[in-house]
Parts: structure tokens; sequence; C-alpha cells
């Protein structure tokens, strides 16, 4: 048997990352291991990492554990030498194991060996993107990775492909499979039967795969063209394997984490049924509906919302572009909202009904967003500052929410915006995703929040559909699916309209509105503002909780310095009995397919949760 050198990887690696673009079935009933049933719910998830990690790979690893931070997922790291030590008596010191893409590309053969053991053991294996396809050598192997028969088709074929080892396809599932990966709708298009990823600029994404058999194993949940599988869960031994054939780790990195997001939470959640911290306070799902002003035609279109009855439905998120200019300089067009009463007197009014006001860029909209650049911030810090000098006054206090103009908005910006303790800004990248600490340029956000837009297909915001001539009534789906959708997955996501093109599809603005009416009444929907999430995130970031479990029950304990109050935890029905607390303040309600354990005004809470043994997979 030949093998071949991993310097041709890094060529097509290289090409990958110049394609990349940045900007199932129905029902599934949940998996008791055979052996332990509670150790899937109880026991650690790790993400298993190189035993030499570089700064850059370290940043990586970092990704993985604010993903799995910000899906409320337990996840810590360890060692491939430390992995193997912990196993040497036949022990299943873990739950689930990650093996990631691009960082553990070299792995040993006995260490493939010692995963495919703790797989047939009971394990679960969630296998990435281009995870140990080359030997401790730094050769591929021949005919496919080692790790084919734990993946459940042959991939990484190098010997029969060479250079066509990978392509850049369209990603397709079903809308169930969507759904189960918290990916709303919009950030997918349906075609045919199927769901096909998209983003913004682009009806259709094409991602990197590594090309595979054209046959699997298991229960296919995504696929490509050209019978290529691109997820995918089956039973090895006593034990399942998630196979996801995409680079996450990478995606993640270049503001594409969505997928990562959602394949973590896909495997802790439905795979191994672990509790979830929601991500929503008192786990209850919503919008943000993020208006940005930029020019004085918004100030009769803001009228007309107004009289229609729109802004008393909120609280809303509102962002003003401040300056007595639009376009350019001297051309009138913009709000002055410094020498503008009638306009102040609106705005205040809305502040004054829970509202919150922010900044939209810097002083004149269209001027500003077109000539912002990375090497420019000396020049261009004294328009933000003008802007939140004129919000500020108008407010009464620092402004906390930030909106670019055409969505520029270089790092040195979000670095200004933080050290003015600004606590969130809209972002046109991680498409889809809730509320995150974005990574770019190899670095993370220090502090703020980024809140992506959701998009329908390749557009976002009304005006452009207007353009397009879409039919108001996709339009109005759309809005009302993403409702539907933040009820159905106790998600937070952000959509944003200009004034001007909210008007121009009336009837879709007043069926967004009476579809979140509806599902506020019931309990199962709310209005946010940016800010009010920021703060509640902030207060997640310091609950510290663990998990404990024997046969027979889970037990959560949790603390938060301040407090824990609207801190909640899924419990997925199929596999536990009505949750108890044992120490601290909460109450537990059935919703969906969980128990909810909603906090109250506590600092410590315990919540013990009897297992259900007979749910099998």
């Amino acid at each position: 048997m030949s093998a071949l050198r991993h310097p041709h990887l890094r060529k097509i690696l290289l090409a990958l990352a110049l394609a990349v673009i940045i900007g199932g079935g129905a029902g599934w009933v949940y998996r008791i291991n055979q052996i332990s049933p509670a150790q899937w719910q109880s026991d650690a998830i790790v993400l298993v990492l190189p035993d030499e990690l570089s700064d850059a790979n370290r940043l990586y690893s970092n990704a993985w554990l604010d993903g799995a931070a910000e899906e409320g997922i337990r996840l810590q790291t360890i060692t491939a030498s430390e992995f193997s030590r912990r196993g040497l008596q036949g022990e299943r010191p873990f739950a689930g194991v990650i093996l990631p893409d691009t960082i553990h590309r070299q792995i040993s053969t006995a260490f493939v060996n010692q995963i495919s053991r703790f797989v047939e053991n009971g394990g679960a294996l969630m296998l990435v993107g281009d995870a140990g396809v080359l030997d401790e050598n730094g050769y591929y192997t021949e005919p496919a990775s080692r790790f084919s028969k734990l993946a459940g088709t042959e991939y990484a074929m190098y010997g029969a492909l060479h250079d066509k080892i990978s392509f850049n396809p369209t990603i397709s599932g079903s809308p169930q499979i969507m759904q189960a990966l918290e990916i709303p709708p919009g950030r997918w298009i349906k075609n045919g039967e199927l769901a096909v990823l998209s983003g913004y600029g682009e009806d259709t994404l094409r991602y990197p795969a590594l090309r595979t058999a054209a046959t699997y194993a298991g229960t296919l949940r995504m696929q490509a063209e050209g019978d290529t599988v691109i997820a995918g869960e089956h039973d090895v031994g006593q034990g399942r394997v998630l196979f996801v054939n995409l680079p996450l780790g990478y995606l993640k990195l270049r503001t594409d984490g969505i997928l990562m997001h959602g394949f973590l939470h896909y495997f802790a959640n439905r795979i191994m049924g672990q509790p979830q911290l929601s991500a929503a306070p008192d786990a209850i799902g919503g919008l943000i509906l993020n208006w940005h002003c930029d020019a004085k035609i918004c100030i009769p279109a803001m009228d007309q919302l107004i009289k229609a009855g729109v802004f008393r439905r909120g609280p809303f998120s509102i962002h003003v572009t401040a300056g007595p200019d639009q376009r350019t300089f001297g051309d009138g067009l913009g709000v002055d909202l410094n020498h503008n009463p009638a306009f102040q007197a609106r705005l205040q009014t809305l502040l004054a009904q829970g509202n919150e006001i922010g900044s939209h860029g810097g002083w004149i909209h269209d001027w500003f967003g077109k000539n912002l650049a990375a090497g420019n911030a000396e020049k261009m810090t004294t328009y933000l500052e003008q802007n939140a000098d004129a919000v500020n006054q108008l407010i009464g206090r620092p402004q906390t929410e930030y909106s670019a103009p055409t969505g520029n908005q270089p790092v040195w910006v979000t670095d200004w915006l933080d050290d003015q303790d600004v606590l969130a800004y809209y972002f046109t990248g991680n498409i889809g995703q809730g509320p995150t600490h974005t990574y770019r340029d190899g670095r993370r956000d220090k502090h703020i929040w980024s809140f992506p837009v959701q998009t329908y297909g390749h557009i976002s915001t009304i005006e452009e559909a207007y353009m397009e001539h879409v039919p108001e009534s996709e339009i109005s789906n759309w809005l009302t699916s993403l409702v539907q959708f933040t009820e159905d997955t106790g998600q937070i996501r952000l959509i944003y309209f200009h004034p001007p093109g909210a008007v121009l599809y009336p009837d879709a603005i007043n069926r967004l509105m009476l579809a979140a009416d509806a599902a506020g009444k019931s309990g199962r929907f709310r209005w946010r503002t940016m800010t009010d999430l920021a703060r509640f995130m902030n207060r997640r970031e310091q609950t510290a909780w663990n998990i404990s479990g024997d046969r027979h029950a889970v037990v959560v304990d949790a603390g938060n310095a301040v407090s824990l109050q609207q801190q909640s935890w899924l419990f997925p029905v199929a596999l536990y009995a009505k949750p108890r607390i044992l120490a601290g303040n909460a109450r537990v309600e059935q919703r969906g397919e969980n128990w909810t354990v909603i906090a109250g005004d506590s600092k410590q809470l315990r919540i013990s949760t009897p297992l259900i043994k007979e749910a099998l997979h």
C-alpha cells in the first residue's frame, strides 16, 4: 500500500479557502446508550485536540468552546495523549467525542483504533471534515480515510482522486433537518422537496467538502450533488457516529458559524439527549426588529408606521444616522437630528414606550459606508463620535446599540464600539445565527455581541425584494415563518427594515405583527431589543453549571454570583421524567419536546431529572 504526503492537502485547502463564500426525516427518537443509560446524558463531551497546538490553531479550539457555550452545551478540551491515557483500562470516561476539522488532520493509526473502540463500546462521536485524514507520518492512507467505517462511507480517497479529492458543492437537506439544526427559513430555500443552503447575495452557497462514495451506511441528513454525503448518523457497535463532511471550525472563523452551532446542538441534544442552557430569557424565543433610519425620507414613512400601530407592538431597536446629509456632504437629505425638534419628539416618545435608540453609523450614511476602510480610523472616527453624541443627547445616556451603513464595519470600528461600552451591533456575517461573539481576522470580538441579520435567499430588506419584484406574499410567508421558527425552537433572531421600504409591503408587515401578536398571547414569543438581549447574554456567560448522574437520574447544579433569574434549562421529554427542584427558586413547564426549568431570583439551583430508561433509538 502506497501513501501520499500531505503538502497536496495544503494546496487543496488553499483552493477551498478561496472558494468559501463568506457572507432527514420529520421526527427523531432520542437514543440512550445501551450499556449505561445515564452516561450520554451526564458525562462530558470532549473536543480532542492534537498534543501540539500552535497559537493559530488554538483559535480554532476557542471557537469550538465559544460555539458550545453560546449553544448552552458543556464542552471541554483534551489532548489525544490524555484521551488515550484515560482509556487504558477499557473505561469510557466521556460520553461523546468531537474530532475537529483543520487542526486535527494528522492522527496515528493507534489513536484511530482507540476512537473506534470507544464508539463500539458505546460512545458517541462527531467526526468533522478532514479530521484524521493523514497518518502519524503525514501521509494519506489508501484506499480511503481510516475513519471511513465510522463515517459510514468511504472518503478522502486521494489515491483514486488526487486533486479531485474535494470540491465545492451546494448543500441540501430536508426542511426538517434544517429546523433540527436551528437554521431558520430564508437561510435555506426550498428546491422541490429539498432545502438548499443560501446566504446574503447568493441564493445557493457552495461549501468545501471531501468527495465520498455513493453509498452510506446510516441515515442521511444532508447531501450534495454527485451522491456526496455531507452529514449523516449511524450506529457502530453500541455507539453512534455523526459524520459532518464540512470544515465547521474553518467556516466559523470566517464569519459563517451557523453550521458549527447547528451541528453542536444536534450532536448534544438530538443524538445524546443532554440538557441544554437556553439562549433566550425564560426560554421564550422571539425576534429583534432593527429599524434603520438613514435619511429624511425615513420620517414620513415612520409616521405612517406609527399611525398603523406598528410601533406599539415592540419593543424594537431603532438606529438613526443623525447628520444633515445622506449621500454626500451638503445634500441636505439627512434627518439633521440635532436641529429637528419634531423628529426628536417622535424618537423620545418611542424611547419612552420601551424601544431602544442607537446609531446607524457615522453621520452621513452613504458617504460613510462607502468610504470607511480598515486603514482610515483616524479620519473616520470623528463621524462615529458625532453620531453617537447626537444619539446620546437625545436619549440622555450613552448609546448601547449600533448598525453599520451598507454593512461595512472594519474591525477597528468594532473595537471603538467596545471601548465605548456599546453592547451590540447588527452584522452581515454569520447569517442566520443568533447573537454571537464574532471571529474575524484571526481574533474574537472582546465583549460586544454581534446580531447577524436574517435573509430570504440572497436578499434581506423589503426594498431589495421590491426592486427584484418578489411578490409581497412571499415576504409575508417568510416573515411569519420566522415567528414560527422562533416559537418552535426558543431561539432569538434579528430582522431589519428601513421604514421607506417597509411601507412598500404593508400587508407583509401587518401579517408579521399579527403572527407575533398571536404567538405572544400564547406565551411563546417576545419582541426583544439588542440591548436587553445582550445584557441577558452577559449574565448568561457568568452562569456556571455542571451535570452529574447515575443510572437513574441526572442532576444539574447551577450558580451565578448575581442571580440566575431568567436562565433556563431544557430536558427532552422523551428521555426525562418531570424535573424536580432540589434547591433554589425555579418553576418547571412542559413546552413541546422539552421540560423547561426557568430559574427565579436565586444564586444557586439544583435540579434532579429522572431518566426514562425505555427510550432507545
